[in-house]
């Protein structure tokens, strides 16, 4: 599941989905995540998600491609969280990694 999730981020990833894929129920789904992940599927799909969109940025992506490329429905949504988090705003984050001398 983790891989599949991974491999996915620019696709609808609801519950939903994931029962259809691997043919468990939504509670297997949800008490696997919540034991050996330590949070919900639709935390670990967002962290994932962040985690991807910061990378792209960091790779000269444009923060308005980046959001929508991983899943992300609209800026707002992907500003908070983004914000909640890395502390920060994506053009803060963004202009704070691009600002740091390469060695």
């Amino acid at each position: 599941m983790i891989d599949y999730i991974e491999e996915h981020l620019e696709e609808e990833l609801s519950l939903d989905r994931m029962v259809a894929e691997f043919f468990v129920s939504k509670y297997h789904i949800a008490h696997f995540f919540k034991d050996h992940i330590g949070m919900s599927v639709h935390q670990y799909v967002q962290k994932k998600r962040l985690e991807a969109c910061r990378e792209a940025i960091r790779n000269n992506m444009k923060i308005s491609e980046a959001y929508l490329l991983f899943g992300f429905k609209d800026y707002s949504e992907f500003y908070k969280a983004f914000r909640k988090e890395y502390g920060m705003s994506p053009k803060e984050w963004q202009e704070t990694v691009m600002n740091i001398p390469e060695f």
